[in-house]
């Protein structure tokens, strides 16, 4: 069973996955950003850095998921359907075209997950937690930005996971009720 957690940035993708993984005795298999080579770049000038950032992370993602089989247990904080989400949003015309080709030919050797759960939080709760965590790259990020990944997302559920299952999380919410949340609406599933 492969299962991975979604949602904004900020979300608490990576907790949530990890607590998720104990839980259920699966393997944790986080994303990895900080390897990243473009990311800092692309925050400074997403224009200029789109196209190496969003192939950057279909590589990354691409690498980290080829371990991946149909009899693995394991609990990611990312699908591969991320990248399709955020090239959709960050990239178009031949940029877009050049990913898509990329990306369908890397996904078809994936393992797609099972099941996916999208951590919903309020665009405010997302951006104090983004400050909070005082990453220097997402600094600059504008509500706006993540108000349309969250829209994105939305619109393109079906890439993330065969089920995918919206989570309300609230700013009250522990690490510990996110993570029960999540579970609850995956073993519906399992």
């Amino acid at each position: 069973m492969f299962i991975s957690i979604e949602g904004c940035i900020g979300s608490g993708k990576t907790t949530t996955a990890r607590l998720v993984a104990e839980q259920l005795s699966y393997l944790a298999l986080p994303e990895e950003t900080a390897h990243h080579p473009f990311l800092a770049d692309f925050y400074s000038n997403p224009s200029l850095y789109a196209l190496e950032t969003e192939l950057g992370f279909v590589l990354l993602h691409y690498h980290r998921l080829k371990m991946v089989h149909d009899r693995t247990a394991v609990v990611s904080d990312f699908s591969p359907g991320k990248d399709l989400v955020f090239a959709k949003m960050n990239l178009d015309g031949a940029d877009l075209a050049l990913f898509e080709y990329v990306y369908k030919d890397l996904s078809e050797r994936l393992v797609r997950p099972q099941i996916a759960v999208f951590l919903d939080l309020p665009i405010d709760v997302l951006m104090e937690r983004i400050q909070m965590r005082g990453r220097p790259y997402e600094q600059g990020v504008p509500a706006s930005y993540v108000e349309r990944l969250r829209d994105m997302y939305l619109t393109h559920f079906n890439v993330l996971a065969e089920v995918v299952e919206l989570v309300k999380v609230t700013q009250s919410d522990s690490r510990e009720e996110v993570a029960d949340k999540a579970l609850h609406s995956i073993k519906s599933h399992l």
